[in-house]
């Protein structure tokens, strides 16, 4: 339960092992590789070997194909993978052949023609719906549309506002174009359609004074024959897109079969690319090649067993000062699941960090329990992790929400046992509006309706703890540094004025407060420079107590948080007897069920989120802050890391 010792790892092999040395690696999931940027500096370097070129592209052009297929087959074939994916095993051997994506890289290749040729139709629709609407106006017009002028006139179509009053206009046109003529030919909701029959000589003053009217020529490029027969054409072209688009679809959709073997492509794709990648870290000359990276001191004898079937030479030392290696923590697996909670703030650093999953956990799981406290609440929580985690065997991230949903829930249904909660009131509500003979209210250890000064009182006793367990691991890691005065001075003085508080307190005993801030002034300013420099800063200090009380305050989240779960429930319980007064029971309690449904529902749903939000910020403002070295790398070793098959060796056992 520690943060796992790193190797720095330098290898060489032959060129000719690169790919075996690779496939290895990948294997062993324990080494990642690193860029060679200060080696590429260094001219001594630079002389000897270069970096590995790679088919990086080609392999991400591949899986981009594979991925777009996938994305077809659930756009146009309705398929849907769902929210939990079940994974299928495959061994090893089979899932690494070159016979496994050749075929299905053909297939995906064939998918994504069709979806372009689909797009290609719906453009070409996009067209002919436009030219539609634009003929529409004009069918009545019974003259070809390439007519655009005789020896002596100008033939021309065009369309002004429909507010234009066409007898004014017309008579306007009249004076200035004694031989031109305005014919109406339709009109809409807004224009007017109109053909302008003109002598070439009168052209330029009818055309003034028509746009002067809001009058604009109509143009129909590349259009011969009437409107009617263009109108004609058009549809029967759109028949024909919408016949194509059909068959595209429907060779779309009977691909949907192999939506599985193009998953399980695109997770050997996925794999190659990983692969491509370390290998563009790889330094040869072309004979010999050099590999460096980070292994974690776990996967130390799998690696050792690995790299026995390459010819190599490698070198494993422990990691400089000056280096950063990545942050790998490693638990129990009941207790992993942590790690999201972890993972979300920052990783702690690998010199001088502690992995704090093991002090989080318990306290994490706790507050939860504490602010959501419910029996049904927790209980339904409890049970849905389990089913979803025994039948869907998540993983990642999801795998690790519904673990910790597993604890989550068990706290939730402990602490909603203690204080009387199933569905908030719901039993008492429901037996006072429909059995009032029979009314049952669930024994409670504590109502925290009736008694939330005792609630607030535990919130803030819990909330002391928290922060002196992380006060102690600060002390710890001092004394683990070789600093043991330094912790004790840094936490005691402080112990010194809360327990002088608490004598006060309980006691009536003041002189306890004025030792604790003695021992302030003494301490809190050891690493200022000069007497006057160290007396101020322990007199400074003194303004920390407002910081330490408001820590300590902040834990009242814990009963608001409880307090607003509790209260909620009511009220939806409380609305859902109200419109059952007056009806027949039967009709009564179904409404009844309706609306606490919904609404229990609703708070539940709501309260998982704040609930897990304030119980993650209590660990990372008021516990990590007393000991806590964020800002560690993740370890991202060269692994198989797969969405929709578990690759297992040829015994059966799953490669992790």
């Amino acid at each position: 339960m520690a943060i796992v010792k790193m190797k720095r790892l330098r290898l060489l092999s032959l060129e000719k092992e690169r790919e075996q040395l690779l496939s290895r690696l990948q294997r062993a999931g324990c080494v990642e590789v690193l860029e060679p940027e200060g080696k590429m500096s260094d001219p001594a370097w630079t002389a000897l070997l270069q970096r590995e070129t790679s088919s990086l592209r080609k392999v991400k052009g591949q899986a981009n194909a594979v991925q777009a297929a996938l994305d077809a087959l659930k756009r146009y074939a309705g398929v849907k993978s769902g929210l939990f994916i079940r994974r299928e095993p495959i061994q090893e051997r089979a899932f690494l052949g070159p016979e496994l994506c050749s075929a299905i890289l053909a297939l995906a290749e064939e998918i994504n023609q069709w979806v372009r040729a689909l797009g290609k139709l719906q453009t070409r629709e996009t067209s002919l719906e436009n030219r539609k609407a634009s003929l529409q106006p004009w069918e009545p017009l019974d003259l070809a549309l390439e007519t655009q002028a005789t020896a002596t006139a100008v033939i021309q179509l065009g369309t002004c506002p429909l507010a234009v009053n066409p007898s004014r206009l017309e008579g306007e046109l009249a004076q200035v174009a004694e031989r031109a003529q305005l014919q109406k030919i339709s009109q809409d909701k807004h224009l007017q359609y109109l053909l302008l029959v003109c002598h070439k000589a009168e052209l330029d003053r009818a055309m003034q004074c028509l746009r002067a009217h809001g009058y604009s020529a109509a143009r129909f490029k590349g259009l011969t024959g009437t409107p009617a027969e263009n109108l004609r054409q058009a549809e029967r072209d759109l028949r024909q897109v919408q016949r194509d688009r059909e068959a595209l679809l429907q060779k779309i959709s009977a691909a949907a079969n192999r939506r599985r073997d193009l998953e399980i492509c695109l997770d050997r794709f996925n794999q190659d690319l990983q692969k491509e990648q370390a290998k563009e870290r790889i330094l040869t000359n072309g004979t010999v090649l050099f590999l460096e990276g980070w292994v974690a001191q776990t996967g130390l004898a799998q690696l050792e067993e690995e790299l026995q079937g390459v010819v190599c030479a490698y070198d494993l030392a422990d990691p400089q000062a000056d280096e950063t290696p990545p942050t790998l923590l490693k638990n129990p697996k009941w207790l992993s699941c942590i790690n999201m909670v972890t993972e979300m703030y920052s990783l702690p650093v690998y010199h001088g960090g502690i992995d704090p999953n093991p002090l989080i956990f318990g306290f994490f799981v706790a507050f939860f329990g504490f602010m959501f406290a419910d029996l049904a609440y927790g209980l339904t929580l409890l049970i849905l992790s389990l089913v979803i985690t025994r039948k869907f065997r998540p993983k990642g991230t999801l795998g690790y929400m519904f673990q910790l949903g597993q604890y989550l829930g068990a706290s939730t249904a402990l602490f909603g046992a203690l204080t009387g909660g199933f569905f908030g009131d719901a039993i008492y509500q429901f037996t006072s509006a429909f059995f009032p003979e029979h009314v049952i209210s669930l024994p409670a250890l504590i109502n925290p309706l009736e008694d939330p000064m005792t609630i607030m009182g535990i919130a803030l006793g819990v909330g002391a703890v928290h922060m002196l367990v992380g006060q102690c691991v600060h002390i710890y890691m001092e004394i683990r540094d070789g600093r043991p005065a330094e912790g004790f001075l840094d936490v005691v003085p402080w112990w010194m004025v809360f327990a002088g508080i608490a004598l006060a307190y309980f006691r009536g005993i003041f002189w306890g407060i004025a030792v604790g801030f003695l021992a302030l002034l003494l301490t809190q300013g050891r690493h200022k420079k000069g007497i006057l420099g160290k007396l101020f800063g322990g007199i400074a200090s003194w303004y920390d107590i407002t910081s330490w009380l408001g820590d300590i305050l902040s834990y009242c989240r814990l009963m608001a948080l409880m307090l607003a779960t509790s209260v909620i429930s009511q009220v939806f319980n409380i609305l859902a007897t109200l419109p059952g007064e007056g009806l027949p029971k039967p009709l009564g309690i179904l409404l009844f069920l309706v609306i606490f449904l919904v609404g229990n529902l609703f708070n539940m749903g709501i309260n998982i989120i704040g609930t897990y939000v304030h119980a993650a910020r209590l660990q990372y403002l008021e516990f990590f802050s007393k000991f806590y070295k964020e800002g560690g790398l993740p370890f991202a070793p060269l692994k198989y890391q797969t969405k929709y098959v578990d690759v297992t060796t040829d015994s059966g056992e799953v490669v992790e």
